[in-house]
C-alpha cells in the first residue's frame, strides 16, 4: 500500500493502537468535523448559561411579586383593623404603587419565562444535533482505527517478510 496509507501509518506511533481512548485522543485531534463539535459544546454552554439567569430572574420575579402581594394584604389589614375606608389616600397611593410593581414584575416574569422557553428548545435541538454529531465521531473513529490496525499488520508482515530473502 502506498499514498496516503502508508504515510499514515507511519504517523500513528503502534504504541498508541494498544490503548483505544489514546488513539481517540489522536483521531479526535486531527478530525475533520471536530472543530464544529467543539463550537456546538461552546454554544451549548452559552445557552445553558443563559438559562440560568433567567431561571434565576423568573425566580426573582416570583418572589418580588409575592412579597409585594403580602404588603398590600398587609396594608388591608392594618386599615381594616384601624377601620378605615377607602377614603385613606395615603395607604391606598401605598397599595397603588405595590400594584404597579406588581405589574412590572408580571411582565419581566412574562419575558424571562418565555425567553426560558425559548433556550430550552433550541438547547434540545443543539443537544440532538451533537448527539449525532457523536455518532458520526465514533463511526469515523471506528473505520479509521480499524483501518490504522490493519495497516500496522500489514506493515509488520511487509517488514518481516523483508528480512526472509
Amino acid at each position: 500500500g502506498g499514498g496516503a496509507e502508508s504515510l499514515a501509518t507511519n504517523l500513528i506511533d503502534p504504541e498508541i493502537l494498544r490503548d483505544k481512548a489514546k488513539a481517540f485522543e489522536v483521531f479526535r485531534s486531527t478530525y475533520a468535523k471536530n472543530e464544529s463539535i467543539e463550537a456546538n459544546k461552546s454554544v451549548l454552554k452559552a445557552k445553558y448559561d443563559e438559562a440560568k439567569s433567567a431561571g434565576e430572574a423568573v425566580n426573582e420575579s416570583r418572589s418580588q411579586i409575592s412579597q409585594l402581594k403580602a404588603m398590600i394584604e398587609q396594608l388591608r389589614v392594618e386599615r381594616a383593623m384601624q377601620g378605615l375606608q377607602e377614603g385613606d389616600e395615603e395607604a391606598n397611593e401605598e397599595e397603588e404603587k405595590h400594584k404597579t410593581m406588581i405589574e412590572k414584575h408580571k411582565a419581566k416574569y412574562k419575558e424571562n419565562f418565555s425567553k426560558l422557553r425559548e433556550l430550552k428548545s433550541e438547547i434540545e435541538s443543539i443537544q440532538s444535533l451533537m448527539e449525532k454529531q457523536r455518532g458520526v465521531l465514533q463511526k469515523d473513529f471506528e473505520g479509521w482505527f480499524n483501518l490504522m490496525v490493519r495497516q500496522h499488520k500489514s506493515s509488520r508482515r511487509q517488514t518481516n517478510g523483508a528480512g526472509d530473502t
